[in-house]
């Protein structure tokens, strides 16, 4: 259960920046630098000092520096006063304001603040405050935004698990893989320069989720089918090759940030790479490469997990298999990275986290043998053992 707890985890980290200033956030700082910069060239400075007060519902007070190498010597302003220091509310008053700016010089030069210099800081702090105020409010919407859109998306997770039996942690595993596959395909030059740039920060992004959530359109597919114990009819599988479809139009009705990305990644994650898979015949390249990610990492989950019709197959017979399809349904350079996975690496990583979540509680599933190439989940699956 490890992305789901990842989820979890990160919806209450979420929860909590909610309460302060969301500091981290790039248009908060953007604006701050902008501020500082317009200092600097109005009116002067060697350092810029931000302190945002702990008001407004917010909890912590905050403290950015902004700093720039300027030239020693000597102001060309004859009327000066000896003041290395001049700083002013952000607002109109004590009372009113957000916390203070301060602009200084170092002892290291000859550069000082005039009066004039003091007045023109608190006319533009007046300014900067508002300009301040609309970035946190900005990043805070955005903060709560993405909090509610993880919650739905754990939501629908859970959805998924509680479908089936026979596919209770299957998604996970499906993402567990997927990453794994997915970093490797990001550190070989040639498959990213075979992609398109944009689509890098989307796998970076958003894959994930899409591994997470690639088998939503099942909640739109009978029990019956999905639990069937015997072969499917044509009909019947023409029913389940919907879920694709299906899972991409409740991630469209949702209109989440992460829709434009993980909807394509989800709806052709069935695509065959010569061209013969569905729902749309998609071939080669013109598969999403997140999609062509998933296709391995799903199918070899699928045939190594149980299920109501088979047996699962071993570790390394699932390999050999996925090998033998190269070119036909998977994409051959993916498929060369995948055969290169530390497997073991990742059964290391989810060892820990399984013993605690188990210790001192008494398992009531069948216990089988450690298998070394298993990918861990919150199932037990059959002994894999190396030819």
């Amino acid at each position: 259960m490890e992305e789901l707890a990842s989820i979890e985890k990160e919806i209450e980290e979420l929860k909590s920046k909610s309460k302060s200033v969301y500091w981290n956030d790039e248009i908060i700082l953007k604006t701050l630098n902008d501020c500082a910069n317009c200092f600097f060239d109005l009116i002067g400075g060697e350092s810029c000092y931000f302190h945002l007060a702990s008001s407004r519902g917010k909890e912590v007070e905050y403290e950015y520096v902004i700093s720039r190498k300027i030239k020693t010597g000597r102001s060309p302003n004859p009327i000066q006063i000896p003041n290395k220091v001049i700083s002013s509310y952000l607002g109109k008053d004590k009372q009113s304001s957000i916390g203070w700016v301060r602009l200084t010089y170092s002892d290291a030069n000859d550069f000082s603040f005039t009066t004039a210099d003091k007045k023109r800081l608190s006319d533009m702090a007046q300014i900067s405050a508002l300009a301040i105020e609309d970035s946190i409010k900005y990043a805070n919407n955005a903060l709560i935004a993405e909090c509610n859109q993880l919650a739905v998306i754990l939501a629908f997770v859970r959805i998924i698990e509680a479908k089936s039996k026979w596919t209770l942690g299957h998604s996970e595993r499906v993402t567990n893989v997927g990453v794994m596959l997915l970093e490797a395909a990001l550190g070989d030059h040639e498959w990213v320069m075979s992609i398109d740039q944009d689509e890098v920060y989307k796998l970076e992004r958003w894959f994930k989720f899409a591994g997470l959530l690639h088998d939503l359109g099942k909640v739109g597919i009978s029990d019956a089918l999905i639990d069937k114990p015997g072969r499917l009819t044509d009909e019947e599988f023409e029913k389940i090759k919907l879920h694709p479809g299906i899972g991409g139009s409740l991630m469209d009705v949702l209109g989440l940030e992460c829709t434009k990305a993980v909807v394509p990644m989800i709806e052709h994650h069935h695509e065959n790479y010569d061209g013969s898979g569905y729902p749309s015949g998609l071939k080669g390249n013109e598969i999403p490469p997140g999609s062509r990610i998933l296709k391995i990492a799903d199918v070899y989950c699928a045939i190594t997990e149980e299920r109501p019709y088979r047996t699962p197959m071993a570790h390394w017979d699932a390999i050999e298999d996925i090998k033998r399809h190269s070119g036909r349904f998977f994409d051959p350079k993916l498929v060369e990275l995948f055969c290169k996975l530390p497997f073991e690496n990742l059964d290391k990583k989810y060892e820990d986290a399984a013993s605690e979540e188990d210790s001192g509680v008494a398992s009531t599933e069948e216990q089988f043998p450690e298998d070394p190439h298993s990918i861990p989940s919150i199932r037990k699956y059959s002994v894999y053992t190396r030819k």
